[in-house]
């Protein structure tokens, strides 16, 4: 058996270079190009027959071309003979769609784990799903991996004076109750309504829990318009929060969302790199998930 081998897709280079230098593991060499009309080029250029391989990829934006490369790279390596391919997935795209919310919808989160499943990948490693039931799409060893603890640990770092976790909806409750017990702090939850016709829009309903004069810290999984955090950070302002936080895994911001999170009364966006930043704001710090990943991969090889 030959030593195992790490490849980096182009999503998140950065992130896989950071994972191989912990883990010690060689960063193998890959072309990834472009035909002319928009269609994905893959070559293997390492020596990977008879050798265990784990490919980085985040479905992140672009993120169909990101799926398609991923789904390519890993048939790549399995027509090259790869003995066993673990495709680590930061961030999961069409997560967020992991059942119908009515008829007529499809399960997008099911069909790009199939999409992945049927390129020959061995095993998954994935972070932070939006919602816990994705991995039972798969029909393939999944290592689940949360970036609560890397998160907690930065917020530790601040001592901050009487945090208070809130949940953004009544989904992210366990999410929400598990980073306070990081935190040694108690728990609210915001109860909300989303309109189905408008994506990312939701109304404020009603909120559990005392979070006058404290700091509030908002946790969840993504970030992608920014709509639920700051409608969050609205209505905790209003009943006299002094300080907003908010945590998250996923660091998508789409659309004006940077922009619209600096005119927001949130003080301060920590997220992981489970996406590549492009662009910076000053409310807005990355920890890195690197060490845990690679920790992760130190028990497969």
């Amino acid at each position: 058996m030959k030593a195992p081998k790490i490849f980096a897709g182009s999503s998140n280079l950065k992130l896989a270079q950071d994972v191989s230098r912990i883990a010690k593991l060689p960063l193998a060499q890959i072309e990834i190009g472009k035909f002319s009309d928009g269609e994905i080029d893959v070559w293997i250029k390492d020596e990977v027959n008879n050798a265990n391989v784990f490919i980085l990829q985040s479905n992140s934006e672009p993120v169909n071309d990101n799926i398609i490369e991923l789904a390519l790279t890993v048939d790549a390596l399995k027509r090259s003979g790869a003995h066993w391919i673990t495709a680590i997935i930061p961030y999961f795209g069409y997560s967020r769609k992991e059942k119908q919310s009515r008829t007529g919808e499809p399960i997008s989160a099911k069909v790009v784990a199939d999409l992945i499943i049927s390129s020959g990948v061995n095993k998954v490693v994935c972070l932070d799903l939006h919602a816990d039931a994705i991995v039972g799409f798969f029909n393939v060893p999944v290592i689940y991996l949360t970036a609560l603890e890397v998160l907690a640990g930065k917020l530790n770092e601040q001592k901050l004076k009487s945090p208070v976790v809130v949940a953004p909806d009544v989904g992210g409750v366990k999410r929400a109750r598990n980073f306070a017990n990081y935190l040694n702090a108690p728990l609210a939850v915001i109860e909300k309504h989303r309109q189905v016709a408008e994506r990312d829009k939701i109304e404020v309903l009603s909120m559990s829990g005392e979070v006058i004069g404290d700091t509030a810290v908002i946790i969840d999984d993504v970030i992608s318009t920014g709509g639920t955090i700051i409608e969050s950070a609205n209505a905790l302002k209003k009943r006299g929060v002094n300080k907003i936080i908010v945590c998250a895994t996923h660091g998508v911001f789409a659309g004006d969302a940077l922009k619209n999170i600096e005119n927001s009364p949130i003080d301060k966006v920590i997220i992981t790199d489970s996406i590549a930043q492009k662009v910076k704001s000053p409310k807005v710090e990355v920890v890195s998930i690197a060490g845990l990943i690679a920790d992760c991969l130190s028990g497969e090889m």
